[in-house]
């Protein structure tokens, strides 16, 4: 087969008819029919049968179909990475960061246009797979991260790690909320707002959990810990998440560190094959100032 039989296939399994397919590569029905059949002829089986007036794909097909839709996908990222080579410039820095970590971004931002001002910035969040994947990509110049894996093609720059905190209104917490901090072992018996382990930290909160014998699962979960911590700012729990996150609502709760003490890594992270641009390494630098020295143990 060739690619272009290859794009016909994949054209019809998505669009589910030759003639969508025809219509979404903007060629004519016969000339897909055409190119399916001789697709067929070269492999020597059948590629679909017609069953109540619509083509399903034939046993062959539905084993090759998840290869034909990776060679797509694969062409679609080396495509928006063309793109994304052509039409970046040197006026323009593009961050990922990971949700938790954004608290340090307006700080960050300020410092650095006071020596890039006339800098533009773009800025995602997302997990850790999906800002490698953006870095792979060329879609952002730097990411940060908490606990990244390791990745061949990356390079990767210690910042302060963060540490794993509870935050509550001080009602809730009782009279551990004059407190300095909280044992671990105090927790079992409050209303504590699960973190599903998506990330590091809900991951982290879960060996808490079990150790501890905090009481999980919980009647409140959620996947973010912006959620957990608008839960609890409402007095309906205990959210367990890291210190970063819980510094935007200082005002609101009662902030306690959890012993024993445990300690997140942040990284910023960047491709080994570029250069790091001179605005990105100067904003790590800005982050690292925003996000504070490191939690003492």
């Amino acid at each position: 087969m060739k690619l272009r039989h290859f794009e016909l296939v994949n054209a019809i399994l998505q669009s589910g008819s030759v003639s969508a397919a025809a219509r979404e590569l903007g060629v004519t029905q016969p000339s897909v029919t055409r190119a399916v059949q001789q697709a067929e002829r070269t492999l020597g089986y059948a590629l679909f049968t017609r069953r109540g007036g619509r083509l399903q794909p034939t046993e062959e097909l539905l084993h090759l179909a998840p290869l034909v839709r990776k060679a797509f996908t694969d062409f679609d990222d080396a495509r928006r990475t063309a793109l994304n080579l052509r039409t970046r410039t040197q006026a323009t820095l593009r961050v990922g960061i990971a949700l938790s970590l954004s608290g340090a971004v307006p700080q960050a931002v300020h410092r650095l246009l006071e020596r890039h001002g006339d800098m533009r910035c773009e800025f995602s969040t997302g997990h850790n797979d999906t800002l490698v994947q953006w870095l792979l990509m060329h879609e952002i110049d730097v990411g940060i991260a908490l606990q990244p894996v390791p990745h061949a093609a990356l390079l990767f720059e210690d910042m302060p790690p963060r540490r794993l905190v509870c935050a509550a209104r001080p009602e809730v917490l009782g009279r551990y909320s004059r407190a300095g901090r909280i044992d671990a072992t105090a927790m079992r018996t409050m209303a504590l707002i699960e973190v599903l382990s998506t990330d590091p930290v809900g991951r982290l909160v879960a060996e808490f959990a079990a150790r501890f014998d905090w009481p999980y699962p919980a009647r409140l979960a959620v996947k973010t810990h912006q959620v957990a911590l608008d839960l609890a700012a409402h007095g309906l729990g205990v959210a367990v998440v890291d210190d970063l996150s819980a510094a935007r609502y200082a005002g609101q709760l009662a902030i306690l560190p959890i012993e024993p003490a445990s300690t997140l890594g942040v990284q910023a992270m960047f491709l080994k094959t570029r250069p790091l641009p001179q605005a990105a390494a100067h904003f790590v630098d800005c982050c690292r100032v925003a996000m504070g020295p490191a939690p003492p143990p």
